[in-house]
């Protein structure tokens, strides 16, 4: 009996065993919270630059649209603001279309509002605004007919990662 009492007091781990157990589960742990916060990051970047993307289409459907109805306005567009994050919907109210800037100037002109996430920022942008007129509809970049494409970049707010959306002179949108 004091056998078997001596094998069943010597069974289990000892100190150090249980260390590196220990050990070897906070270094899991840590690698699985770290990377489940990368995943969670990318797809709120992945969720806004499809925001993004439908917010563009949604305005070149307009701008066609607009062209079968007598509507006041010349033009739908996209304005990036980097001040608010958000990026913007509007319809060009010129009362003259053939001589109109395109250009949001916030006198009414606001039709949706879309606000990025708290954890994205736009990237380093230098455009504001993407126009679209009907009846084609022509797409012009910043008022400049003679630019081809622009990039939007949407990036996490440390930077480490980011998604570009480009948009062509003919309205085509792709992403990278």
């Amino acid at each position: 009996m004091t056998k078997k009492l001596n094998n069943y007091l010597k069974a289990g781990f000892t100190v150090p065993e249980m260390m590196v157990v220990i050990s070897i589960m906070i270094l899991l742990s840590s690698v699985l919270i770290l990377y489940s916060r990368t995943g969670e990051n990318q797809i709120v970047l992945f969720r806004d630059q499809s925001r993004l993307i439908t917010g563009l289409n949604r305005a070149k459907s307009l701008s066609i649209q607009s062209f079968d109805v007598s509507s006041p306005s010349c033009a739908f567009g996209v304005h990036l603001s980097k001040a608010e994050n958000a990026f913007l919907i509007f319809r060009d109210l010129a009362t003259d279309c053939q001589n109109a800037d395109h250009i949001y100037t916030d006198s009414g002109e606001l039709f949706e509002s879309y606000q990025l996430s708290p954890r994205l920022k736009f990237g380093e942008i230098t455009l504001t605004d993407i126009v679209f007129i009907p009846p084609d509809p022509k797409t012009l970049i910043d008022n400049d007919s003679n630019k081809t494409e622009a990039a939007i970049v949407l990036e996490t707010l440390n930077g480490n990662t980011s998604l570009e959306v480009k948009i062509n002179n003919v309205g085509q949108i792709t992403t990278q």
